[in-house]
């Protein structure tokens, strides 16, 4: 809820083993919010499934962000070649950021892609550093 996205065409899921939304939490009390997502059974998370999810259904998808406990790949393919593929089918430069609640020494970016951000932790400054990175400003 504090990192949502404040557009229209915003979209939230559960990447598991396959894409699945999320109720929509809009006007949520923070703990009804935290409670509709506990409740969901989670399993191994792959962070290649928001883009081949947006490849497969022909979205059109500027910024993926992705919120992990830091498990981030349990599917194939890469993340990093899941994006590489959409941009490639969609003709969109897409951006991914992939925020790792913990740090495990976890990458999902390629470092030669500037438009992949790892990010470790999620602090007050978090939402900006993602808003600033999807619009191109960082």
């Amino acid at each position: 809820m504090i990192a949502a996205i404040d557009a229209a065409d915003a979209h939230d899921a559960v990447a598991r083993r396959e894409l699945e939304g999320v109720p929509d939490q809009v006007g949520q009390r923070l703990d009804d919010a935290i409670k509709t997502v506990t409740d969901l059974p989670f399993g191994g998370t792959d962070c290649a499934l928001p883009m081949l999810y947006a490849l497969a259904k022909e979205r059109e998808v500027d910024t993926f962000v992705v919120f992990t406990d830091s498990e981030t790949w349990a599917g194939d393919p890469h993340p990093a070649q899941a994006l590489s593929d959409y941009r490639r089918a969609s003709g969109i430069d897409a951006r991914l950021v992939v925020v790792g609640m913990v740090s495990n020494g976890f990458s999902i970016a390629d470092p030669a892609d500037s438009g992949m951000l790892d990010v470790v932790g999620f602090d007050t400054a978090t939402p900006q550093l993602i808003a600033q990175f999807a619009s191109g400003v960082l």
